[in-house]
């Protein structure tokens, strides 16, 4: 569906525009969603562009990393140090329903683009602002992206530890905070759209990439402050001859059918596994005892015996081999967006609705295509 193609359902957020400054991952796949859901996404980008524009890999020229988060939007190139920059959204900030930024704290303030100046041009406007550490406070102004807050947060050191074998914490190119922070933006944007249909009145939010990490870490958090906390379950690989599987018998369910598949029942009546806690306590033990059995078998067959007796498990998938699953292809999962000549695909939103059109727009806006249209919205000319 090409921009501007009509489209068969409204998505549950059509009729709201969102005025986009964020860059990189935090904020835009935040507004890449709220894009899928319906809303019209106006990304204001600075001479040059966002930095995930030069950021490989590259299609044509064009970076796919930029498309696969940003694919829906429309595109302003605009200079915010300047007073026209500043004008422009002086004049849009009327029309505009959500504002999202993830500036360092104090960026928008200096431009004059904070949430006082800009809700007493429009007093119900949400106001997001996504940083690695909040708004306020005495670490709020030290620079961060998603590497910083799983080092700050303690996930790394944590994960080293899991892994039993590291010197150090493992590198990483994980963004796991930068899409919490934005999924956590985005659940925070609809619910004050929400108050704002019910009382009238607009909302500042602040999102912290740490303390949504902080929120993934729920057993850790609370073991954190225990002297002796209670040994927890870690899912650990299980070997084949010809690779790995990985399994979670965690309900006594789970456990029996894990135990049958490996031909191996007395395991349900042994003192080290009959009882959950026991099994936490012997967790590496009993996964070596399944290994000795799954060691005879491929991974194939390993799986497919352990899946037809009820625990879950999965053999380990490549990603190119994860995007290329049935289940995959039948929810819609990955869209195809980008150029006639040279498409590529994109994860779909993971939410569907019933009887609404959500889903990856399948265009990318190049940078500043849309800046005449929204100047002249805005009764403002090109010079």
């Amino acid at each position: 569906m090409a921009e501007g193609q009509s489209r068969a359902a409204p998505g549950p957020l059509d009729g709201f525009r969102v005025l986009d400054f964020s860059m990189f991952l935090a904020g835009p796949y935040c507004s890449r969603l709220m894009a899928d859901m319906g809303a019209e996404i106006i990304k204001v980008e600075p001479p040059g562009g966002d930095m995930l524009r030069h950021a490989p890999p590259f299609r044509n020229g064009q970076s796919a990393y930029f498309g696969h988060m940003n694919c829906g939007k429309k595109s302003v190139e605009l200079d915010l140090k300047e007073d026209q920059g500043w004008e422009l959204v002086r004049r849009l900030i009327p029309s505009v329903d959500v504002l999202l930024e993830n500036f360092r704290p104090g960026v928008m303030r200096r431009l004059g683009l904070d949430y006082e100046n800009l809700s007493a041009l429009k007093p119900d406007l949400i106001y997001c602002s996504v940083s690695g550490y909040g708004q306020e406070g005495p670490g709020s102004q030290r620079p961060a992206f998603a590497p910083i807050i799983h080092a700050a947060s303690g996930y790394d050191l944590i994960m080293m530890k899991y892994q039993g074998d590291g010197d150090r914490p493992p590198p990483t190119r994980s963004t796991v905070a930068d899409i919490l922070g934005a999924t956590h933006a985005l659940g925070a944007i609809n619910a004050a759209l929400v108050q704002r249909l019910r009382t009238g009145r607009g909302q500042r939010i602040d999102v912290a990439m740490m303390d949504a990490m902080h929120n993934v870490l729920a057993y850790e958090y609370q073991a954190a402050q225990m002297e002796a906390p209670d040994r927890p379950i870690v899912f650990s690989p299980i070997r084949t001859t010809d690779g790995f599987v990985m399994v979670a018998p965690v309900s006594l369910a789970n456990f029996s059918g894990l135990a049958q598949a490996a031909g191996r029942p007395e395991m349900l009546t042994d003192d080290r596994f009959a009882e959950l806690s026991a099994r936490v306590r012997n967790w590496s033990v009993l996964l070596a005892e399944i290994e000795t059995w799954s060691m005879t078998q491929t991974t194939d067959a390993c799986e497919a015996a352990i899946l037809a007796k009820g625990c879950p498990c999965t053999r380990y998938l490549g990603l190119a081999e994860s995007m290329a699953e049935p289940q995959i292809a039948s929810r819609g999962a990955a869209v195809e967006i980008g150029g006639v000549d040279d498409p590529y695909k994109v994860g779909n939103c993971p939410a569907q609705f019933q009887g609404a059109d959500v889903g990856a727009r399948p265009w990318v806006a190049s940078l500043g295509q849309h800046t005449e249209e929204i100047l002249a919205e805005a009764g403002l000319s090109a010079s």
